[in-house]
């Protein structure tokens, strides 16, 4: 279900929700994977963008001759993936890491370490990612020779079925006493308008908010580990939430785990964390933001290319509260009694 921000398209006179039903089922067919090892350099790996070629011919003939060697060891070269997007990094990097380590680890019946090559001048965001994971890094532009690690799959689909398991692990600096629920709030690109308003309001109904570019990745998985319902706006923090485990028990029951709620630009609706909450065994429920002439335009009068660094799509949006509390209840959320005040007597001596 997603609940859309009032409007008059619904009733001429008066501003209405608009309440868009998706399909009760939705299929993701089976991903077929192989995991491929060849002793080789780095540069023979597929490349993702025009950019990245071009830096591996400049690289090629500049530094060929000095090529890190790492023969024995089992690599993973990482540098055509964005550094600096957290849930792209999970996605697109880890989950073939993790799921390689698992299966070279069975097959050589043995534990594996895999080192991820990242960029020399790579984001301290990924740094401290991997670092926290446990995942060895090797940072330099130069070529590298080694156990070059491919994983291979069809590029349209994500590995959903193994998500799951692969990051049920134990990492750095884990919390255990973090609130049950939260509120990720964003700021930059799709923040909201009335972003005060929405943490007031979740506030009163027991929220925390956090804004997860401020905090460590241990902070952030912690706090998506133990949440029980959570609000985001959506974008890449709402990728942490692949730590969560909270209907992931072995006896849990259908629909325990994580409740989750989406705030949605109305330039930037997609359903990827409704796939992603199933697999958690959880729920999940958008709200759009409210539409706007220019949003409209480029939805369905431009025939440009979706460019989701440019305005419309990487502008604020206001989200109505009314669309919010019917995302609650559609989840079932309880409302929080507040703590009573306490009365306090105050004794004189005296006349």
């Amino acid at each position: 279900m997603i609940f859309a921000h009032p409007t008059c398209a619904s009733d001429v006179f008066t501003p209405k929700v608009e309440r868009l039903y998706l399909p009760a089922e939705e299929v993701v067919p089976a991903v077929p994977v192989e995991i491929e090892v060849k002793t080789k350099y780095t540069w023979n790996i597929g490349t993702k963008s025009w950019k990245w070629k071009l830096f591996e011919r400049v690289m090629r003939v500049r530094q060929h001759n000095q090529a890190l060697d790492y023969e024995g060891h089992f690599i993973f070269d990482a540098r055509y993936e964005t550094d600096k997007n957290i849930a792209h990094i999970l996605e697109n990097v880890c989950t073939n890491v993790l799921l390689a380590k698992q299966h070279l680890s069975e097959y050589l019946n043995r534990p594996v370490e895999i080192n991820v090559v990242l960029k020399e001048n790579v984001s301290e965001l990924a740094r401290d990612l991997f670092d926290t994971l446990g995942i060895p890094t090797l940072c330099t532009n130069f070529e590298v020779y080694g156990d070059i690690v491919d994983v291979i799959h069809n590029p349209h689909y994500r590995l959903y079925g193994v998500e799951a398991e692969l990051f049920n692990l134990e990492f750095k600096n884990y919390e255990r006493d973090t609130p049950d629920r939260v509120f990720i709030a964003r700021r930059g690109s799709r923040q909201l308008i009335n972003n005060d308003e929405v943490i007031k309001f979740l506030a009163q109904k027991g929220f925390t908010t956090y804004y997860f570019e401020d905090l460590t990745a241990s902070e952030k998985w912690s706090i998506a580990r133990n949440a029980k319902v959570a609000v985001a706006v959506h974008g890449a923090g709402t990728g942490n939430f692949i730590f969560n485990r909270s209907g992931l028990a072995p006896q849990a029951e259908k629909e325990s785990g994580l409740r989750i709620i989406e705030l949605f630009s109305p330039s930037f609706t997609i359903h990827t964390y409704r796939q992603f909450s199933a697999i958690l065994n959880g729920r999940w429920c958008g709200v759009r933001g409210q539409i706007t002439p220019e949003v409209l335009r480029y939805l369905d009068f431009d025939s440009t290319p979706r460019d989701t660094l440019k305005s419309p799509i990487r502008d604020p949006f206001k989200v109505d509260l009314s669309t919010l509390q019917m995302a609650l209840d559609y989840l079932e959320v309880d409302v929080v009694e507040p703590p009573k005040e306490k009365l306090v007597y105050s004794v004189h001596s005296g006349v």
